[in-house]
């Protein structure tokens, strides 16, 4: 955000890459202080909630535990009438059970603990009440619903321009480390704060840049746009790992009633009502135990348990339980550990594997998607990865105010300031048009703003000429 005259040599790309960078900065830096904030307290969920939650978390290992049956039972008995989301076997033997139930009407889930020995319930946690769930939350959507989702995804689009534009104008003619690569001391205050705005944004870039990248893989419009231009060039996660691909048909084929149209119809209505119908995690509202018919009841957790270690699920994962009579058991694996990932559905009657998807199924972007949005969270590799995170964090706070900075003490008083060019920014060179076109494939939005204000800014050229 420099508002005066650069050092460097003058020309008409130069203040035109100029003048975007300040307009764009000017736009992202609240929200990128706000996400930095937001993002770095985030990095730190894993070890706030070990701690925050030890006394639900953590039990003491004595003896056999109880079967997976027996402690879902034990949290069921608390709120018999809730639904059935998924159980979590202990991580270990020191971990405890967690089961996320569901109330009546309500799209929330509860995670109820209980220890597996001795099958007392722990406690509850209502997702929506989890301090990090919260910070996720405003980290996402600044609790503002789709209008927040689509103001942080508009400025995460023009961070981009940001960085392109800010190496453009940073590069120095004729190449200097100082100023560069090490701030400049002794050559006055101005020189000192450009070089803190900088200096930082080189050496951060790489990480600000997989920050931005992973982190769009969230958003409403850019998101999307990826996964559709993943799944047309077949690069994107199998069909196969989505519950709703698939449905039990009863001991591996249709029962003899089912040919009966009121059972047929029976089934349907169940389906229809589903609140959760294409949810992810497989879950539903109805009771565990609620069968259309008796005489096929579904298999046990314990037996959903014993396929999964058959089939090498490393611990950590969860059990989802079936939608509807017709819905599946999905045993989903942790996501934070990319290479063991692992989605496998079973028939709820039979226990027959419907689908077994392991990492290596999913396309490059798919994998790429997968390893981002762990690397985002600051688990791919562990400390290491949170300590980078909150260093790039603290990063984009330094440059967002000292961008800002060096706007106030510079701008005249009372005027914007706005650095002033003379021509349209992809009228002077195909290279900015190259790579105006790149962002704007990868970023939709940033594009259609960019089209706005590239039209504005035509009218505005005009208007000013006819005066």
């Amino acid at each position: 955000m420099i508002t005066t005259t650069p050092e460097t040599p003058s020309s008409a790309l130069y203040r035109a890459v100029w003048r975007w960078h300040f307009f764009a900065g000017i736009f992202v830096a609240p929200f990128a202080i706000f996400l930095a904030i937001t993002g770095s307290i985030y990095l730190w969920k894993p070890q706030y909630e070990a701690w925050k939650y030890k006394a639900l978390f953590n039990v003491e290992a004595r003896g056999l535990p109880l079967s997976a049956e027996q402690q879902f039972a034990a949290a069921r008995a608390a709120h018999p009438n809730w639904g059935a989301v998924q159980y979590l076997p202990p991580r270990n033997a020191t971990r405890s059970a967690e089961i996320q139930l569901q109330p009546p009407g309500d799209r929330r889930s509860v995670s109820v603990y209980v220890d597996p020995y001795s099958g007392r319930v722990l406690g509850e946690i209502s997702d929506d009440t989890r301090l990090m769930r919260i910070v996720h939350d405003l980290h996402g959507t600044l609790l503002a619903g789709r209008t927040g989702e689509l103001l942080v995804e508009l400025a995460a689009s023009w961070a981009f321009v940001l960085l392109v534009t800010g190496f453009y104008l940073w590069w120095p003619r004729p190449f200097s480390i100082r100023g560069f690569l090490l701030p400049r001391f002794g050559e006055g205050r101005r020189a000192l704060l450009r070089d803190l705005h900088a200096v930082p944004a080189v050496w951060l870039s790489l990480i600000i840049l997989c920050i931005l990248a992973t982190g769009i893989q969230w958003t409403p419009i850019g998101g999307q746009w990826a996964r559709i231009l993943a799944q047309t060039i077949g690069e994107w996660q199998p069909r196969e790992t989505n519950a709703s691909a698939h449905r039990s048909e009863l001991l591996g084929g249709w029962s003899p009633y089912m040919r009966d149209k009121a059972t047929a119809e029976k089934l349907a209505n169940v389906a229809s009502e589903d609140p959760h119908a294409g949810h992810h995690h497989g879950g539903s509202s109805v009771p565990l135990d609620q069968t259309v018919d008796p005489a096929h009841p579904r298999i046990s957790l314990d037996k959903v348990v014993a396929i999964a270690a058959e089939r090498g699920v490393e611990p950590g994962y969860a059990i989802a339980f079936p939608r509807g009579e017709r819905g599946v058991y999905s045993i989903f694996s942790d996501r934070n550990r990319a290479f063991s990932r692992a989605y496998i559905h079973l028939d709820q009657y039979s226990g027959k594997v419907l689908a077994d998807v392991r990492f290596k199924d999913f396309g490059r972007m798919a994998q790429f998607y997968s390893f981002g949005i762990i690397a985002h969270e600051g688990q791919l590799f562990g400390l290491t990865n949170q300590i980078l995170g909150s260093v790039a964090c603290i990063g984009v706070i330094l440059l967002a105010v000292t961008g800002v900075m060096l706007w106030w003490i510079r701008r005249p008083k009372g005027a914007l300031a706005a650095p002033v060019s003379s021509v349209r920014l992809f009228g002077v060179s195909r290279g900015a048009v190259a790579i105006a076109v790149i962002l704007a494939a990868m970023l939709p939005l940033m594009a259609a703003t960019l089209a706005m204000l590239l039209v504005g800014d035509f009218i505005w050229r005009k208007v000013q000429a006819m005066a």
